[in-house]
């Protein structure tokens, strides 16, 4: 096959096979890696719960197979196949009408089989979090996966945002200009661009991000301030 790399689209399968050593040599601890950033795929979604009036189901039916076997054209046709199949299947049973024969699903398969080279895919989503697919469940979890998934999910996007608010105001009391007005919860707000009750709560939980705090702040102000400051200390001392 001589498509290039730059008609690729990556999927949720495309990335399973691009990781599949780090998602088996960790299958007893992760139960999905973190890929770094939102890496732009295509994804398709079949709800049993949606219907698909006749007038539309053979256009439907065309168009999704199409779009499926080209984002997967770097996989093997055999795989392919088993794949458009079973989405047929699904498409069937929310197909009014009986529009399409077994047989005319075949057909319209292997038809997106044979036109996925030259069909072109855009990602319509992201993903940051992979599943990993070969994960060990215990026994009493393996009916529960899709809530222990959302559940897992959750915590990991939580602690990533937990980590970029640290690293924001971390590095924005380290670059704050000391010449300028002293530091207070409302400039570092501004210049974050995180709520005030944020930021109370992060000088607050990490110890760090509150000595530097204090210390930019004793020692921030103009050289006006400093020089009030100076003047109302010495006068504090004579009285």
């Amino acid at each position: 096959m001589n498509t290039g790399d730059s008609l690729f689209v990556e999927t949720e399968l495309s990335l399973i096979r691009k990781h599949k050593q780090l998602l088996w040599d960790n299958k007893n601890e992760f139960i999905m890696i973190d890929l770094g950033r939102d890496i732009p795929v295509f994804k398709w979604f079949i709800s049993n719960k949606s219907t698909w009036e006749s007038y539309t189901v053979m256009h439907k039916t065309e168009w999704l197979l199409n779009q499926i076997a080209a984002a997967h054209k770097q996989f093997p046709d055999d795989s392919v196949k088993y794949m458009l199949t079973d989405v047929a299947k699904r498409m069937r049973n929310i197909s009014k009408g009986g529009m399409i024969s077994n047989g005319g699903y075949g057909y319209i398969v292997d038809k997106a089989i044979d036109l996925k080279d030259e069909t072109y895919v855009i990602p319509n989503t992201t993903i940051r979090y992979l599943k990993n697919p070969y994960f060990i469940w215990e026994k009493g979890d393996f009916e529960n996966k899709n809530d222990i998934y959302r559940t897992h999910l959750n915590g990991v996007i939580n602690r990533g945002i937990s980590e970029v608010n640290y690293e924001l105001i971390k590095t924005t009391l380290i670059d704050y200009d000391l010449n300028e007005k002293k530091m207070n919860k409302t400039i570092l707000k501004d210049a974050t661009s995180l709520s005030l009750s944020t930021i109370k709560n992060y000088l607050n939980n990490y110890s760090e991000l509150k000595q530097i705090y204090q210390s930019i702040k004793d020692n921030s102000g103009t050289a006006e301030q400093r020089k009030q400051k100076e003047y109302n200390s010495n006068k504090k001392r004579v009285a």
